[in-house]
């Protein structure tokens, strides 16, 4: 699907709020969060998480090669392979930050970070002089950012123990800054005349091939678990295959609408994510939960009719 477009579409960084789009951000929040609700399972499980990470990013990104080399082989794939690593590390990044502090301060807690990348990638491409000043959008900025904050300190509050929980919450509230940088450098630097199917299954191969040697070094025999032990088998495989549809139609949705707009997923992600942890993980929902998903929700709202206002 995504091969259809090669060479032709949208340059990342154009914004276009229609149908199709509405409809894949949707589909990434809501395979975002699926993935960080399966992440969560494996680690209840005793998975592995590098490990685990790693099979699923490998799982993925085979699943994604298949209709690249069958489409258009492997010719010219070298000279993407800078590309891969920088966007498949920015990837992975987040990723594993996500999978190892997920059964420390929940899913719901993960997947309620995810609304804060489109602030960060705002600012960024405000910096870089990527996106065009428009009134309205820093309001809305600092709205989701006090709103964060406060659903930070809140899940900190009760996470005192001796754990190091503190520790888990703050590395897990450091996503929305690499989910950013990664959004920003997969535009800015996408390969000219490039397929986002191509793009994507290369990036999540190389992000794996960066995983496998830290999971390698830190959990050794304990890898072995993720095929011997059949539950974790079954995570394993509906990861792969719900990371190789998530990227697919994420590097899909970044050519149509760029970095900016694409960020949004976080917003579905963060809802969808919090009614999983919820209503199927069983959790409960942090401290401050509702004036701080207010606070986010209001500064979204701003945020986008800002930049309707600018479009029209």
């Amino acid at each position: 699907m995504a091969d259809a477009v090669h060479g032709a579409g949208a340059m990342p960084g154009a914004e276009g709020p229609g149908v199709a789009v509405l409809a894949l951000l949707v589909a990434v929040g809501s395979l975002i969060a699926t993935a960080v609700a399966l992440s969560k399972l494996a680690a209840a499980a005793g998975a592995p998480m590098l490990g685990y990470l790693a099979a699923v990013w490998l799982g993925a990104g085979l699943i994604l090669a298949v209709p690249v080399t069958l489409r258009r082989g492997v010719s010219g794939l070298g000279r993407l392979v800078p590309y891969g690593f920088g966007a498949g590390g920015l990837m992975a990044l987040p990723s594993a930050m996500g999978y190892l502090s997920v059964v420390h301060v929940g899913a719901g807690y993960i997947s309620l970070t995810f609304a804060f990348p489109a602030l960060f990638t705002w600012l960024i491409a405000r910096g870089l002089r990527m996106q065009a000043v428009r009134p309205g959008q820093g309001v809305g900025v600092l709205a989701g950012l006090a709103g964060g904050m406060l659903l930070a300190s809140g899940k900190l509050a009760g996470s005192g123990g001796p754990d190091g929980g503190a520790v888990w919450v703050a590395l897990a509230s450091a996503i929305p800054v690499a989910l950013a940088l990664g959004n920003i450098f997969r535009s800015r630097y996408w390969p000219a005349g490039e397929a986002p199917l191509t793009l994507a299954a290369l990036s999540v191969l190389l992000g794996a091939a960066l995983v496998v040697p830290a999971a390698a070094f830190s959990e050794g025999n304990a890898l072995a678990r993720l095929w011997q032990e059949p539950f974790l088998l079954l995570l394993t495989l509906a990861g792969a295959l719900t990371v190789a549809a998530q990227y697919l139609l994420q590097f899909r949705l970044q050519q149509t609408a760029g970095p900016v707009y694409m960020s949004q997923i976080g917003t579905v992600a963060a809802v969808a994510g919090a009614l999983i942890a919820v209503l199927a993980l069983a959790e409960s929902l942090p401290a401050f939960f509702w004036p701080a998903a207010t606070m986010i929700a209001a500064g979204t709202v701003v945020f986008h009719r800002a930049a309707g206002r600018s479009r029209a």
